[in-house]
């Protein structure tokens, strides 16, 4: 191959399809799938036989990296499948944000590529920390039917209920595909698939224990199934089984003095005060937002206060809106009791502001 001929070729420079975002994440066209009696069927496991289901990429990176470096060999494979969801390439909170904007655009390139080649693509959705989430859900249409995977977050819900959150507000979906068993928080048509029933977990167990009637009953199917999962990280989260964020309320939430802050914080803070924490202040531009409910939901800050009464969260932006890009992560929460709260991190952690 000639230098010219590699430097233009399409699957170097991967420029086929329109961009989404800041960071031109290819877009995944919004598809219509049926979805009664949907069951899922791992890349590693591809039988055909069983070509009614839907292939999903909930798998280590390596078992698919095929997809991404050479894909045309395996597309007449995925094509007999009733659908595919998008390589979930892994987005852990230890890996720099760059590798988790570059694992974000390959899910969604290879969603894009399949789906050029005739093959019914559905977005599978990862998300890291609250600063992942200005990138994590482009190139997903509005409406569109998702895929995300509980697997391995139960120890982190907190962060993982954050960008769920985040994707019914952005992405609205007609419909979720969940990967192991729903929190009973996340709101939306969920459809669960269960991972021991996909990975033929409980056959496998009846035959090591020889009790197959027992495994296979309705009680014991559904007290191991998820349990036997728990430690398995699918893409996001942490990549160990330990978590190194923030675990408890109580770790999340930590206070500081005004003085302490950062310029930008303190100039913010004082301007709101002036006004009585009424509204957006002089010089800040328009999209700044200022005084707008927030929900705290799942709740991070106290939800009564020291006589049990329910408190209510308005929140103020620190810095002013950019035009063409989204509001930063930094903002003031006001509580109903009068305490005003600090997050650098989009709500993840806390810091009351005291005098």
């Amino acid at each position: 191959m000639k230098s010219i001929e590699f430097r233009t070729d399409p699957m170097f420079l991967r420029n086929q399809f329109k961009g989404d975002g800041v960071f031109e994440i290819p877009k995944i066209e919004k598809e219509e799938i049926k979805l009664e009696n949907v069951e899922l069927i791992g890349y590693d496991k591809l039988n055909e036989n069983e070509t009614e289901k839907i292939v999903h990429f909930f798998l280590d990176d390596y078992k698919f990296e095929a997809i991404w470096n050479d894909p045309e060999p395996r597309i007449e494979k995925l094509k007999k499948y009733k659908a595919v969801l998008a390589p979930n390439y892994s987005i852990y909170t230890e890996m720099p944000l760059s590798l988790k904007v570059y694992n974000t655009f390959r899910s969604r390139w290879c969603g894009a590529y399949l789906q050029s080649k005739g093959i019914k693509v559905i977005p599978t959705v990862a998300w890291g920390e609250p600063n992942t989430f200005w990138f994590c859900f482009d190139g997903i249409e509005k409406g569109s039917i998702v895929a995300v995977s509980t697997l391995g977050v139960r120890k982190e819900k907190a962060l993982f209920m954050q960008g769920y959150n985040e994707l019914i507000r952005k992405i609205k979906p007609q419909a979720v595909i969940c990967y192991g068993e729903p929190f009973e928080e996340m709101m939306g048509k969920i459809i669960t698939v269960d991972y021991a029933k996909t990975n033929n977990y409980v056959k496998r167990l009846a035959e090591e224990t020889k009790n197959t009637q027992d495994i296979l009953s309705e009680t014991h199917y559904t007290k191991t199934s998820y349990g036997y999962v728990d430690s398995f990280n699918k893409g996001m989260g942490t990549a160990g089984n330990a978590s190194n964020t923030p675990s408890s309320t109580s770790e999340k939430i930590t206070q500081c003095k005004i003085s302490d802050l950062p310029q930008n914080v303190k100039n913010s803070y004082y301007e709101y005060n002036k006004r009585g924490c009424k509204g957006t202040y002089a010089g800040q531009t328009p999209g700044t937002k200022a005084g707008s409910a927030w929900n705290n939901n799942p709740p991070i800050l106290p939800q009564t206060d020291s006589k049990g009464n329910s408190l209510s969260y308005r929140e103020f932006d620190v810095n002013n809106k950019l035009p063409g890009q989204f509001r930063d992560n930094e903002r003031f929460v006001q509580s109903s009791d009068g305490k005003i709260y600090y997050t650098s991190d989009h709500y993840y952690t806390f810091q009351e502001i005291i005098e």
